[in-house]
């Protein structure tokens, strides 16, 4: 079992100890961090890219270019993404609907 040196996590995670005043301060390095927008888009494509290869791959096995066994994977893979995104948007659905009825 590997045990973690707290002072590794803490240099690890740019996190330090607590201050006197009880607050926790974090590192103000600038990171690149996109949208709540950006990521869903870049999953969007992402999606497309995997629902899209099955259709392709197919394509080239039909002219001798790829193996079946190809084309089958590629088909799980792009079932379990879809699973994969209809359940991401139906938990985001869920949090949508429960930040709506917090009562103000």
């Amino acid at each position: 079992m590997n045990k973690l040196n707290p002072v590794n996590f803490f240099e690890m995670k740019k996190i330090e100890p607590m201050n006197l005043n009880g607050s926790i301060s974090i590192n103000t390095e600038e990171v690149n961090t996109k949208s709540f927008k950006d990521t869903i888009g870049d999953m969007i494509l992402q999606l497309n890219e995997t629902t899209n290869k099955p259709q392709e791959l197919a394509k080239e096995a039909i002219k001798g270019n790829a193996d079946i066994h190809d084309v089958m994977a590629a088909i799980a893979q792009s079932e379990l993404t879809v699973q994969a995104a209809t359940t991401v948007t139906g938990k985001i659905l869920q949090t949508y609907e429960k930040i709506m009825q917090i009562q103000i």
